[in-house]
């Protein structure tokens, strides 16, 4: 059995007989007490240190303690604050307390106060703490709530998750834009030992390269023009947790360079700065581009991608997974229904006979607008094929052509079983477990009777070679 982790709290104020005598009267065997006579001391502090409660006061030389509890809240969103001031005031006490202060505290300081306002703070904590673990030996690291389906192919997903969650490798999500990378990512993270440290997304492709280095490493003040205080990057905010890297691909060569010395050796700088500074990161990264293809030409570094791709986790787009549609635009409508306050029970089998036929190009998030669209336009209590956009519309007369089986009075049933095999197979394009989904059989069936045929080749490409 591991032992307890301390609760540690971190002590602000520009009197040292005041921070000496807080320590004294705190101090606890299950405590660790960290001091700092500045806001930028304590900020400093927190850049390297996990802290669980800071107690501030108010009264700073070089910063208000409300406007530091907001710098906390803003990059360390866990910490509880507790306020204080020699000067207490109602409108103080209503401003701290608005801003998200645990608890408000006048000097001079009564110890028996404090120790019961701390008590109480770390007995929520220890609580909320509790809970987590309860939940998540409850789902016994089997359920990811936010990725909904029950196909082979997405089975496979939540299969790669649970088994490299627990580790602190580097993993590479690897799908096209809208299949659900991101989702993937944050399942990583919450099912791993980091848990409880902060998840930092960077889009690398919404940002231009100067704007992301700065982003991913921080900057000081004065590095560039408009730098006018010094900023903390996301490696820093990431510590102690997970940094997803979207877009991986869309990375300069020269920002990729970084990428892999902050890897290599666990430290970075800051732009404009000499300090050596060191996070505890788990990186995932994410990209809806092929990195060989970008290898050969140059554009993508192979040390790197080998760094990110010690595991890759394959997104299927939603056209792969079709027995998943339903699932999905159901919970959609559920929850844009609840949103638009309607009370639409669900769709009509024409409109989720076209849902499934689509080719879905945006994958999942276009099938999430889709249906949000589609709530807000119904009236009535079903989703219809009017309230879909015209180009899923235009399906209709497709699709009731190329369903349609003419079979000759007089055909047996093993041909009529065989023009209805083959007919379903072109309309899915030869796809064999598509094919099984709709017509409600095993694939192995399938594939069975296309071999008693001669037809096991039927719509696949002849091998290179042969």
């Amino acid at each position: 059995m591991t032992s307890r982790v301390p609760d540690t709290i971190l002590l602000v104020d520009d009197d040292t007989n005041t921070l000496k005598g807080m320590r004294q009267f705190l101090s606890k065997p299950d405590r660790e007490i960290l001091t700092a006579e500045r806001a930028k001391d304590a900020l400093e502090i927190l850049g390297t240190r996990s802290v669980d409660i800071m107690i501030s006061d108010i009264r700073l030389p070089d910063m208000n303690g409300i406007q530091l509890m907001e710098e906390v809240q803003h990059h360390y969103p866990g910490i509880d604050v507790i306020l204080m001031t020699g000067y207490g005031s109602i409108q103080d006490a209503v401003a701290a307390m608005q801003k998200g202060a645990e608890s408000y505290l006048t000097k001079p300081l009564n110890p028996d106060e404090l120790e019961i306002v701390l008590t109480r703070i770390l007995q929520k904590r220890a609580l909320i703490r509790q809970n987590k673990e309860l939940l998540k030996r409850l789902s016994g690291q089997h359920v990811v709530p936010d990725i909904l389906g029950t196909s082979r192919e997405i089975r496979e997903v939540l299969k790669a998750i649970r088994e490299v969650a627990p580790s602190d490798v580097p993993v590479l999500v690897e799908g096209e834009t809208g299949t659900g990378k991101e989702l993937v990512a944050r399942a990583i993270h919450r099912h791993s030992e980091r848990s409880e440290g902060p998840f930092v997304v960077v889009n690398c492709a919404a940002l231009h390269e100067n704007l992301l280095e700065s982003e991913l490493f921080g900057h000081e003040r004065g590095a560039f023009t408009g730098a006018v205080k010094q900023k903390k990057g996301r490696f820093e905010l990431a510590d102690g947790g997970t940094l997803f890297l979207d877009e991986i691909g869309e990375m300069s060569l020269e920002t990729q360079a970084k990428i892999l010395r902050t890897l290599e050796y666990g430290t970075f700088e800051r732009l404009g700065g000499t300090q050596s500074l060191q996070a505890d990161v788990r990186i995932i990264s994410a990209t809806n581009r092929d990195l060989k293809k970008k290898i050969e030409k140059g554009t993508f570094r192979e040390d790197l991608f080998y760094r990110l791709n010690v595991i890759t986790i394959k997104v299927p787009p939603l056209r792969e997974r079709r027995g998943d549609i339903p699932v999905l635009a159901r919970a959609f409508l559920e929850r844009f229904s609840t949103i638009q306050k309607k009370a639409i029970e669900g769709f009509s089998e024409e409109a989720m006979r076209l849902l499934e036929r689509y080719e879905w190009p945006g994958n999942v998030r276009e099938l999430e607008h889709t249906v949000e669209r589609a709530v807000i336009l119904c009236r009535g209590g079903e989703i219809t094929v009017e309230h879909l956009p015209a180009h899923i519309r235009e399906l209709i007369d497709e699709t009731q052509g190329e369903q349609a089986v003419v079979l000759p009075v007089g055909t047996s049933l093993k041909e009529a079983e065989k023009a209805l095999i083959l007919k379903t197979l072109e309309s899915t394009g030869y796809h064999r477990g598509r094919t099984a989904e709709i017509l409600r059989v095993s694939k192995r069936k399938i594939e069975y009777l296309l071999k008693a045929w001669g037809l096991e080749g039927l719509g696949r490409k002849p091998r290179k070679g042969v």
